[in-house]
């Protein structure tokens, strides 16, 4: 009977540890796929004031990208500004301008979309925005912590 119940104790630690899951990792066969998004920053003057960020995306995703790739900054779900990558020593770097009100101080959240998996992907609030403010410099990137869209 001991042996049962060792063997029974065996088998339900090993079905639990082999179905427990980290929650922060998404299959990537559970992920929506995205057509490529239309970011547009506008251009009329309503956001006169600016700030950059220099930033880069994990290295998870970086090996993966595309010319197609696209990374922009939003304020309340409206595209801010749209980023340009660039290549420092081995690091895609985005340059982006983030276009705003001088005394705006909204939550400035990124999306980014890559083109070889067509996977959206975003992050929560990273800074808020402040007129002439930087955020990031070429030689030291800030690493945006970005999760996938589903």
């Amino acid at each position: 009977m001991k042996t049962f119940l060792w063997v029974i104790s065996v088998i339900l630690s090993v079905v639990t540890l082999g179905c427990s899951k980290n929650s922060d990792i998404v299959p990537e066969d559970v992920l929506t796929k995205f057509p490529p998004p239309a970011w547009k920053t506008d251009e009329t003057g309503k956001y006169p004031f600016s700030m950059t960020a220099v930033v880069t995306i994990p290295s998870k995703l970086s090996g993966n990208m595309d010319d197609g790739d696209k990374l922009a900054a939003f304020v309340n779900d409206e595209c801010r500004g749209e980023g340009v990558a660039v290549k420092v020593n081995s690091t895609n770097v985005f340059f982006v301008l983030i276009r705003g009100l001088a005394d705006e101080h909204g939550q400035v959240i990124f999306k980014y979309y890559s083109a070889k998996s067509s996977y959206l992907y975003k992050t929560g609030p990273v800074l808020n925005f402040l007129v002439d403010d930087v955020y990031g410099t070429a030689q030291n990137p800030k690493i945006l912590d970005l999760n996938p869209i589903q």
